[in-house]
């Protein structure tokens, strides 16, 4: 795959920044990161699974390029987000004499990223941070956007800030070593990209599923371009998620539910968002918003990426868990529907006994 670069202009900062994709230009990453790095200290924040596969490699192109690299690996998993490891990092970077002159770079996926993306912005009040995000969920969504956070034991992501990288450099080489599960869960997102944006993404994946999931380069260097261009846009607009951003949470009101009453051990992302995706169609179906097709359409999309078409939870437990989310404005729910394939809004005021109704609905 030829080298492709997205550029990320937010407004309300008054920067920019490049997402890059290419095979193998995660070899290339000290040269790359001194586009944007005069420095010479890196911490190399990575979890343990990653960085036996691809830390030793990572750590030989920044030396190569001059660099120092300080790294720090934490456990794999949702439980490292934590503000455990959080002050951990802090000190780290203390104990280094790291200032705001000195680089963090995230080697892994979400848990790893938004874990990077919240010490960068926190110590010293923000230094400067590069994602390479190596599972699909983390190179399709939580790479792009400048989100991060850890989590609280009332909710995912309740602890965070709006801190843009200085370039997000993205790899489908890493996919190779990605489990099957952890593959499906990025799919959700990108499945999630083309039912509120685009038609054309989402009859893609449809009729492309086969080869998409054979790891076919052509295919997926399309679906992961095609996502970022997506989230880009949208975050471009609204960086902090004022209005149109909100949108990127379809799926996501009823999954930090599904997540979160599940102290985030039952499902993952990807396969929480699925099934909020389905109760989110159905519930636009139910208020007459949604065509009886592209229902269907959603659920058999969903079928076709092996991803969960319900849940096994309490529905009152999953209820109560949704006014926790950040999305609640005023204790009402914002939800994120869809009126059609490709088009989003939010709607306020549904009625609760519905969406208890929807909820149950989903238990399998």
């Amino acid at each position: 795959m030829s080298r492709q670069e997205l550029k990320v202009n937010i407004s309300e900062t008054k920067r920019s920044y490049p997402i890059i994709i290419a095979n193998n230009i995660s070899s290339q990453i000290g040269s790359l990161i001194s586009d944007c790095y005069r420095g010479n200290k890196v911490l190399l924040l990575s979890d343990a699974n990653v960085s036996g596969l691809y830390g030793a490699g990572i750590v030989s192109s920044l030396e190569k390029a001059g660099y120092q690299v300080l790294e720090y690996i934490i456990p794999a998993g949702e439980k490292s987000k934590s503000y455990h490891y959080l002050r951990k990092g802090y000190d780290l970077l203390v104990d280094n004499n790291f200032n705001r002159d000195n680089l963090i770079i995230a080697l892994g996926g979400g848990v790893v990223g938004d874990l990077a993306g919240f010490l960068a912005a926190t110590f010293m009040r923000g230094i400067p941070f590069v994602q390479l995000p190596t599972s699909l969920l983390a190179q399709v969504d939580s790479s792009v956007g400048g989100k991060t956070a850890i989590n609280h034991p009332a909710g995912k992501n309740m602890i965070g800030a709006f801190y843009q990288p200085e370039m997000v450099v993205i790899d489908p080489v890493f996919l190779k070593t990605l489990v099957p599960r952890e593959f499906k869960t990025g799919m959700a997102e990108i499945i999630k990209h083309g039912l509120i944006a685009d038609q054309g993404l989402a009859d893609y994946l449809f009729e492309r599923s086969k080869n998409v999931f054979k790891l076919e380069k052509d295919e997926l260097s399309h679906i992961i371009y095609r996502s970022c261009q997506i989230k880009a846009a949208i975050v471009m607009e609204d960086e902090k998620e004022k209005g149109k951003r909100a949108l990127l949470n379809y799926g996501h009101t009823i999954g930090h539910a599904l997540e979160a009453v599940t102290a985030y051990k039952k499902y993952n992302h990807g396969e929480a968002v699925a099934i909020g995706m389905l109760g989110a169609v159905r519930l636009a179906n139910s208020l007459g918003l949604l065509e009886k097709s592209d229902l269907q359409f959603t659920e058999e999309l969903i079928r076709l990426y092996d991803l969960p078409l319900g849940h096994q939870e309490d529905p009152e437990a999953i209820f109560t868990a949704l006014f926790r989310d950040k999305k609640v404005k005023n204790d009402s729910l914002r939800w994120v529907l869809i009126d059609r394939i490709g088009n989003a809004f939010i709607r306020e005021g549904i009625d609760h006994s519905l969406i208890k109704r929807i909820l149950e609905g989903l238990l399998c």
